[in-house]
């Protein structure tokens, strides 16, 4: 017996909820290819299965086969079962052309009402999904173990182990940072370590003083003379 449904109907409410016009037209696309499937063959002999549909389409440069199969792909498979739905019991022979991928949930055809059994496919594909890559998570992790003994005292990120800074270079910054060449400026050198002009808006931020007297520290220089003392 066909199911009283037309896919016209699905279709119909399919697209009344609103979607891209990309995929109003590969909707449209995908509801010919079925009817074209249709009619080419009597009922015992259609197989209107997502399997085979899925194949059509991709050989039809529409989708790839296994796109139908994903969760955001729930439209086009609603709209394929609408079709099956509608031709009605796959005669034997066809039930036995269904791919892989159909017989994986050929139990959900024991819910006799369309939609609730699209609504649990998608679920479960869902599941599946999931399952699949927390699979892939448990056969890729590994455990680094650091043996190394931790450093005494604080490091200063980025100084330690590359910077290396001329005679000159040093001096430089030792100046940018010295109290009489920011007064000269108009500038005013907050207990935070900011810079600010002489409306009190912020040049360096909090930090910016600090931070280079770690680097001339790290370097051993002397910030009233900006030479370097040798250790």
């Amino acid at each position: 017996m066909m199911n009283s449904v037309h896919p016209d109907e699905v279709l119909k409410a399919i697209l009344e909820r609103g979607c891209r016009k990309d995929k109003e037209a590969k909707l449209r696309r995908l509801h010919e290819i079925c009817l074209t499937e249709y009619n080419r063959h009597t009922q015992g002999a259609r197989d209107l299965s997502v399997a085979n549909i899925a194949r059509i389409a991709e050989a039809n440069n529409l989708f790839k086969q296994k796109t139908v199969w994903n969760i955001q792909s729930k439209d086009y498979f609603t709209l394929i079962r609408a079709w099956e739905a509608f031709n009605g019991p796959k005669s034997q022979l066809a039930g036995k052309r269904i791919a892989a991928p159909e017989n994986k949930y050929a139990f959900l055809e024991k819910i006799t009402d369309p939609a609730v059994r699209s609504l649990c496919q998608l679920a479960i594909g869902e599941r599946d999904k999931l399952r699949a890559e927390i699979n892939m998570l448990k056969s890729t992790t590994k455990w680094y173990v650091d043996m190394r003994p931790k450093s005494e005292g604080p490091i200063v990120h980025g100084v330690q182990s590359v910077l290396v800074l001329t005679d000159s270079e040093l001096k430089a910054i030792a100046k940018a940072i010295d109290s009489k060449s920011i007064a000269t400026r108009g500038w005013i050198a907050t207990d935070t370590g900011a810079i600010l002009d002489d409306r009190r808006r912020s040049i360096f931020e909090p930090g910016y003083i600090t931070g280079i007297a770690k680097v001339l520290q790290h370097a051993k220089v002397d910030l009233n003379s900006g030479m370097r003392h040798l250790p």
